[in-house]
């Protein structure tokens, strides 16, 4: 990256009073394994032999027709019934615990390269920073039992508040819990519209994490590295002032 991304927000340093938020899954963690062979694997054990790559090419749509149903249980058990269904063709209630009791398990993600280091080098210049995820109630023992709550100030996870990325309010809880304005906290997470336009409506300014997209006026930032470098860079002369 030549240059700190352009934003049409100012990008907060890391200093007392600002804030750095996180997405979890495709951001801050990442299965160990391709969803879609877990799938398939499991759904093996019940008799249903499927090719991976057919769940992975339904889980767009799956995922899509489930959402609506994340409020239904604090649990997300009507969601992940849905998106096992028709990912795998298979709705016997057993696979679903058995992905469920799979993927609250620490054996099931790796922590991002580097992330612990970006977010232990901000917090030493004062930096707050938080996970702000659309996950169910596994979330949290989940991050416990793989010590990132050592190393975080806060945790907001969307079952546990009632409501999901991209709604404004949940930018706006976390905001207020670690006592910045939003403008001061940047967000970066994977996606367009929960990350991206959820934090932008908060007020927050917000980059995706990863390679370019196709839209390359998307604002992004290759990885942890490249984000503690911009996070303790001083603002570019290029930048909009606050």
């Amino acid at each position: 990256m030549s240059g700190p991304p352009q934003h049409a927000l100012p990008l907060p340093r890391a200093r007392p009073g600002t804030a750095l938020l996180l997405d979890a899954a495709g951001t801050l963690l990442h299965p160990s394994a391709p969803v879609a062979e877990t799938y398939a694997r499991h759904a093996r054990r019940f008799g249903v032999a499927i090719d991976p790559s057919r769940i992975a090419a339904r889980f767009p749509a799956a995922f899509a027709e489930a959402r609506p149903l994340l409020r239904n249980t604090p649990d997300w058990r009507d969601f992940w019934s849905v998106v096992v269904a028709r990912s795998t063709g298979c709705d016997d209630p057993s696979l679903v615990d058995a992905l469920v009791e799979h993927f609250a398990g620490p054996r099931a993600w790796t922590l991002a390269a580097d992330a612990r280091a970006c977010c232990e080098a901000v917090r030493e210049r004062g930096m707050k920073v938080a996970i702000v995820s659309n996950w169910d109630l596994h979330l949290r023992p989940l991050l416990r039992a793989m010590k990132v709550l050592d190393w975080v100030d806060l945790l907001l996870v969307s079952a546990e508040e009632g409501l999901e990325k991209p709604e404004p309010t949940l930018f706006h809880r976390a905001c207020a819990r670690l006592g910045v304005e939003p403008n001061a906290a940047l967000h970066v997470g994977n996606d367009p519209g929960d990350d991206l336009a959820g934090a932008r409506a908060a007020g927050c300014p917000a980059l995706l994490l990863g390679p370019a997209r196709i839209d390359a006026s998307e604002p992004h930032i290759a990885d942890f590295p490249a984000l503690t470098r911009l996070l303790l860079s001083p603002p570019s002369p290029c930048e909009p002032s606050p």
